[in-house]
């Protein structure tokens, strides 16, 4: 591919910088992962569709919220921006009093970036998948809490020929795609330092774990569905060497309001969600000379209600980039997400949210394509 740093795995880094990664390293392919990992998630899937049919219905709080825009939760997988991970919305309300909703996703993004500038070196070739398990529960009096685990594997492309087909029917272009090996995993970056990352194999890790409180003002000083206050800590739980996580704490505050948009107002087929907050937090040791300790992050989405059990929704993610000491634009650009998709209430308790991402085909930092797929049942 033109441009592409040159690397052959690892095996030109010092030598002990070679083993400690060697180290940490899961050998593999995608088919172990594949094997090791999707068994899992087939079975908490499972759970949940057996777990919906005898839980009790929702209350009429809850009911109240089936008309109120739900954002997607789209995470932004490239592999080194994940590290510091943009939590996802949760909406505009928070859980009433007693109630649960758990979401299990699962996301996965195709790679295929390379830039060079001076003694910077970056390649992304491959896929990364998140698995999640988040919690809300209502505390009362306008409180939630909130927990999120993850799980973060990279492996080769399996999807390639899949993603130059879908960008052949679309016409959308192949960004070297065509002209690339396939089924290659090369996650590598490098500066005047050496090698910072260098991962030629699977890997499969636990990623940030999270908790937070949730807070739904009285009042709203906006005329519309309400304003929800949340903030998270991240624990870090991840291991950075695999590129799950930064290696240190965070932390993330955020507002999120939601509403009709205008001449909708009676039948709300039409409804928009916002958000808007920001995150601080560790870089992660490698990347200390070029990784920053703050983001802002927002998200806007448009949400048609075509049935009252399925809503279709476009979405943008916009967060600035941690990385702004960076000469590479996969690191330093904004990353800026699209979404389509939406959400499809199976009954009272049980939903199923799918969406397809791309990036904006200007940034380079974010995925050019990606998967969304959540399962979200109320307890």
């Amino acid at each position: 591919m033109p441009g592409e740093p040159h690397i052959r795995g690892t095996r030109n880094v010092a030598a002990g910088a070679h083993a400690r990664r060697a180290r940490l390293q899961l050998r593999g392919d995608p088919l172990t992962w594949a094997l090791r990992v999707r068994p899992r998630l087939r079975l908490g899937f499972a759970c949940a569709l057996i777990l919906s049919v005898f839980l009790p219905g929702e209350s009429a709080a809850d009911e109240a919220m089936r008309s109120v825009a739900m954002p997607l939760r789209m995470v932004n997988l490239n592999p080194f921006h994940l590290l510091y991970e943009v939590p996802a919305s949760a909406g505009a309300r928070v859980m009433s009093a007693g109630s649960t909703e758990v979401i299990a996703s699962i996301d996965m993004a195709s790679h295929l970036r390379a830039s060079r500038s001076g003694a910077e070196r970056i390649l992304l070739d491959g896929e990364t998948y998140r698995q999640g398990l988040a919690l809300r529960h209502g505390l009362g009096d306008g409180w939630e809490y909130l927990l999120d685990i993850s799980a973060v594997a990279h492996s080769g492309g399996i999807f390639d020929g899949f993603i130059e087909s879908w960008h052949g029917v679309f016409g959308l272009p192949q960004g070297g795609r065509e002209s690339a090996p396939r089924d290659r995993l090369a996650l590598f970056y490098a500066d005047e330092g050496g090698t910072r990352f260098g991962v030629d194999r699977s890997v499969y890790s636990l990623g940030n774990a999270s908790l937070g409180l949730g807070y739904a003002l009285l009042s709203s000083p906006l005329a519309n569905d309400g304003l929800a206050l949340r903030a998270v800590l991240t624990l870090p739980t991840g291991d950075e060497e695999k590129l799950a996580g930064s290696g240190g704490f965070s932390a993330s505050a955020w507002a999120e309001t939601s509403g009709a948009l205008p001449g909708s107002e009676d039948s709300r087929r039409w409804l928009y969600a916002a958000t808007l907050g920001a995150l601080a937090g560790e870089a992660p040791e490698d990347l200390v000379a070029i990784g920053g300790r703050f983001i802002v992050f927002g998200r806007l989405g448009v949400t048609w209600r075509a049935v009252d059990d399925l809503h279709l929704t476009v979405q943008v993610d916009v967060h600035s980039s941690p990385y702004g000491a960076s000469a590479l634009s996969p690191l330093s650009d904004v990353a800026v997400m699209l979404g389509f998709g939406g959400m499809l209430r199976i009954n009272e308790r049980l939903a199923l949210e799918i969406a397809v991402t791309e990036d904006d085909g200007v940034r380079h930092s974010a995925p050019d394509i990606g998967l969304h797929t959540a399962l979200r049942w109320r307890l």
